[in-house]
């Protein structure tokens, strides 16, 4: 079903009429009322859905999007790029006019009647913005407007967009759960945004010390995870069962993300294997969430692991759980992964450097030691030999 032409060429020469006169000192008495209107009826809109009833001829906005009524239901289209739907205040005569326009256009309109959103709780009354319902235009992100298909590549998609920093993102998935700081494992829309990203000299990174890649350990028996970290701010963590994903990454006064990391270990086949795991399947999983000592974060594995063939992995995260974020797209990994093998009877290898190197130097001097035997005695064999045969003489 089509759209009529005839309504989005009215929208556009509605536009040109309805472009607020600065010239005017004096408001028109109807200026404040359309400016109400206005208000009320973009509240109202906050709640009106796709497919809604509707009189023929009216003009709604769903979401972003504009909608008119065809066949009794609402019928919506995106707007432009930077732009969005929203009902507007007539500066010429009274009333409202809905259509597609940028949020600048939007606000620069209702700030010229002098209306104010008393539903806003916002920062017209100088509330605190962290606490108003309000998105303020100043952290409006002009470039989510952009598809990014400027400049096309080959197999590249386009970007959603949005003019109002996807606030109301969660609302085009209607059949999914708010996350609100649970972990549900059937799927969720998490309103949170990402929040504050650290510059490419902070980037977190990780390496184990313990296991060694490629290393042994013996089968059932307790050993140490450990594993350097640098630029994480450690022992940061929020609770896990009310405030997952629930807060914006944060960084410390020093520009390093606030956080803490985990470990986890997954059996797989073997050290040459290319099956992919299952991460719902893990043999050991901790979360570090004390703060490093001397760089070094550490998990016990009190109980052992069975024989088997070992991946580990680390997972570095923000306070409220979410993986650390990185301000570009190209860079090293955050993370660190290695593997190795648990053996029956097997000596841990590379469990203590120091005492595997006394233990090569002793290994070494007794070697020694036994060559200098080996050698004396063929000595004294030798000159024994020399004295039976001048003997025999």
């Amino acid at each position: 079903m089509k759209f009529n032409a005839l309504i989005a060429i009215s929208v556009l020469s509605a536009v040109a009429s309805a472009r607020p006169s600065f010239d005017r000192i004096r408001r028109a008495a109807f200026d404040l009322k359309n400016g109400q209107d206005a208000i009320a009826l973009n509240n109202q809109f906050k709640t009106v859905k796709e497919g809604s009833p509707c009189q023929q001829g009216e003009l709604k906005c769903v979401g972003d999007r504009f909608a008119q009524c065809v066949n009794g239901k609402l019928l919506s289209q995106a707007c432009a790029p930077g732009t969005s739907c929203a009902a507007i205040p007539l500066d010429n005569k009274p009333g409202t006019l809905v259509q597609c326009t940028t949020a600048d256009d939007l606000a620069t309109r209702l700030a010229a009647t002098g209306a104010v959103d008393a539903n806003a709780g916002g920062n017209n009354a100088n509330n605190d913005p962290q606490t108003s319902l309000t998105l303020d235009p100043k952290v409006i992100a002009k470039g989510f407007a952009n598809d990014g298909q400027d400049v096309p590549a080959a197999g590249q998609v386009a970007s959603l967009t949005s003019t109002n920093n996807f606030i109301n993102f969660c609302l085009t998935a209607p059949n999914l759960p708010i996350t609100n700081g649970q972990q549900i494992t059937s799927g969720s829309c998490n309103p949170a945004p990402i929040g504050v990203i650290p510059s490419v000299d902070l980037m977190p990174s990780s390496k184990f010390t313990f296991p060694p890649n490629m290393g042994t350990v013996p089968a059932n028996k307790a050993f140490t995870i450990s594993m350097a970290i640098k630029n994480l701010e450690t022992g940061n963590f929020v609770n896990a069962q009310a405030s997952y994903f629930a807060a914006p990454q944060q960084l410390n006064g020093q520009g390093v993300i606030k956080g803490h990391s985990h470990v986890v270990v997954e059996k797989i086949d073997s050290l040459t294997s290319t099956q992919v795991t299952n991460p719902k399947q893990f043999a050991f999983f901790k979360g570090l969430n004390a703060a490093a000592q001397g760089g070094i974060l550490t998990a016990d594995v009190a109980n052992g692991l069975p024989a088997g063939v070992y991946r580990l992995s680390s997972i570095n995260s923000a306070a409220n759980h979410q993986p650390a974020i990185a301000p570009v797209a190209q860079h090293g990994s955050l993370d660190d992964i290695i593997y190795f093998t648990v053996t029956d009877g097997a000596q841990a290898a590379g469990a203590n450097p120091q005492a595997a190197g006394a233990t090569a130097a002793d290994n070494g001097n007794a070697a020694k030691a036994n060559v200098q035997a080996a050698t004396a005695k063929a000595a004294g064999n030798g000159k024994a030999a020399g004295k039976a045969k001048a003997a025999g003489k």
